[in-house]
């Protein structure tokens, strides 16, 4: 994953305002080696030679769970990015 910054802060901005990524804090965050996930940003895999971030919400409400997200590293600290610059629904 060597993509340039601003096509996956793009991608990220995109998640967020899909609705496909949340806005709000993880719960938890995890960094380790890939285990074949896609990642929730850009769509490709994280390969078992590359490292990842799975980041973890806790779901509240009517249907609580936990909701996890696998992500390259550029691809969390964009999705990090958008998510503090509040690039949410426009």
């Amino acid at each position: 994953m060597s993509a340039p910054v601003e096509p996956l802060r793009e991608k990220a901005r995109e998640a967020i305002r899909g609705g496909a990524m949340p806005t709000i804090t993880p719960d938890r965050r995890f960094g380790a080696t890939g285990i074949g996930e896609l990642c929730a940003v850009c769509g490709e895999r994280i390969g078992r030679n590359q490292m990842e971030m799975e980041i973890e919400f806790n779901r509240h409400g009517a249907t609580p769970g936990i909701d996890r997200y696998h992500l390259h590293p550029r691809c969390y600290a964009a999705w990090e990015s958008e998510r503090i610059d509040g690039a949410g629904p426009a």
